[in-house]
């Protein structure tokens, strides 16, 4: 099972594979996010939820030498999916990697 959503892909810009392995009882994400750099990538895992937020206050992203307001949050662009079957939550196994601008999420399944 692998999942875009094609209405959030317009609000976060970073290429996204999720894949749901029955067999493994895993979840898998990868997403693109260079030019981010690690402190830039937030992960949060509720029991049947992915969220992957990434600040883009950087001036890699849009070519300026920063925000105007840099408190605003419109420079943090997020995606939340819930992609799990019915009856399956996330277990305790999570694992989170970054290499060379792709984030990769693993996350075990249980009944």
């Amino acid at each position: 099972m692998s999942t875009s959503g094609p209405a959030q892909s317009a609000s976060f810009p970073f290429p996204t594979q999720v894949v749901y392995d029955g067999t493994s009882d895993r979840l898998r994400a990868a997403v693109d996010v260079a030019p981010a750099a690690t402190d830039d990538v937030t992960v949060e895992v509720g029991s049947r939820r992915l969220r992957i937020a990434v600040d883009r206050g950087d001036s890699a992203f849009d070519g300026h030498d920063g925000d105007a307001n840099p408190e605003s949050d419109d420079r943090v662009v997020e995606r939340t999916v819930t992609p799990l079957p019915p009856g399956l939550e996330f277990g305790d196994d999570r694992h989170a990697f970054y290499n060379n601008g792709v984030l990769t999420v693993s996350l075990e399944t249980e009944s």
